[in-house]
C-alpha cells in the first residue's frame, strides 16, 4: 500500500455520545489519502461497539487500560505509517468535508516539520472562538501559542525528539513542542481546521495544567524555574481579568 499522507489518531475513554460525530467527519473528508487509529483506554459505555462498526475503515485499534490520553497517542504512534500525524480528541471534528484537502493543496510537494492553523473551540450553544497562531521557537517557551488539535506533525519529529512524556496528563503536547529545534520547517494556513468542543481536561482543570506547564517550563534547558515562575504569575492575573472583560482565555 502507498504510504498515507496522513494519520489521524484519536484517543477515547467512554466517548460514545462525542465519537460519532468525530468520526463522521473523517468520513467526510473529500481528501482520502489518510489511514485512521484509535487507542481506547477500555471503554464500558458503547464506545468499543462504535468503534467495532468502524473497525473496516480503520488501520489499527485497540481498546485496553492505558496510562491516560498521551500513553493512549504513544501506542497509536507506534502503528502509524503516515507523512504526518494529527491528533484529534474524541471531541473533535474537521471543521469542513475539505480541510484535509485545502491543507494538501497548500502543502502541495514541498516538506514540512510542523503545519499549524487554527481552532474553533465552541461552547455547549455552539458558539466559536477562534484561536491558533503560527509556529514560533521564542513564544512558544512562554505559552503554548498553536492549536494543537489538528496540527500536522511530521512523523520522524518523534523519532528524532521522542514520544510523549506519560508523567504530564494535560500538558504533554506543550512539553513536546518545547522539545522541537529553532530551524524546524514550518506552514501556517490562517483558516479553521478543526471544531473543539469546550470543556476537555485542559478547560477544566486550570489549574492542574497551569501547574503542569510550570514544570514543564522549569525543566526546560532554555527556560528554566525562574523564567517559568514568571510566566505562571502573568497567565495567573489575566485569567479573571479576561473574565470579567468576557474576553475568551
Amino acid at each position: 500500500m502507498e504510504q498515507p499522507r496522513l494519520s489521524i489518531i484519536i484517543a477515547t475513554y467512554n466517548a460514545a455520545s462525542t465519537l460519532e460525530a468525530c468520526l463522521a467527519s473523517v468520513m467526510a473528508q473529500e481528501f482520502d489519502a489518510w489511514e485512521l487509529l484509535i487507542a481506547d483506554g477500555g471503554s464500558t459505555d458503547g464506545t468499543l461497539e462504535l468503534i467495532e462498526r468502524y473497525s473496516p475503515t480503520l488501520s489499527w485499534w485497540q481498546s485496553k487500560t492505558d496510562a491516560g490520553i498521551y500513553d493512549a497517542w504513544n501506542q497509536a504512534l507506534a502503528h502509524a505509517n503516515g507523512e504526518y500525524v494529527a491528533f484529534l480528541g474524541a471531541d473533535d471534528a474537521w471543521h469542513t468535508p475539505s480541510t484535509l484537502r485545502e491543507i494538501f493543496n497548500t502543502v502541495g510537494h514541498r516538506q514540512y516539520d510542523l503545519i499549524t492553523g487554527r481552532g474553533v473551540l465552541r461552547d455547549r450553544r455552539g458558539r466559536g472562538h477562534e484561536f491558533g497562531n503560527p509556529w514560533n521557537y521564542s513564544k512558544v517557551a512562554r505559552r503554548m501559542t498553536i492549536c494543537h488539535p489538528g496540527a500536522l506533525h511530521r512523523r520522524e519529529l518523534f523519532e528524532r525528539h521522542g514520544l510523549f512524556d506519560i508523567r504530564y496528563r494535560i500538558s504533554a503536547d506543550y512539553d513536546f513542542l518545547l522539545r522541537l529545534p529553532p530551524g524546524i520547517r514550518s506552514l501556517h494556513v490562517p483558516y479553521p481546521l478543526v471544531d473543539i468542543a469546550d470543556g476537555g481536561i485542559s478547560r477544566r482543570r486550570r489549574l492542574a495544567m497551569l501547574g503542569e506547564r510550570y514544570h514543564i517550563q522549569a525543566r526546560c534547558p532554555r527556560i528554566g524555574a525562574t523564567r517559568a515562575a514568571l510566566n505562571l504569575l502573568d497567565k495567573l492575573w489575566r485569567i479573571p481579568v479576561a473574565k470579567v472583560l468576557g474576553i475568551p482565555n
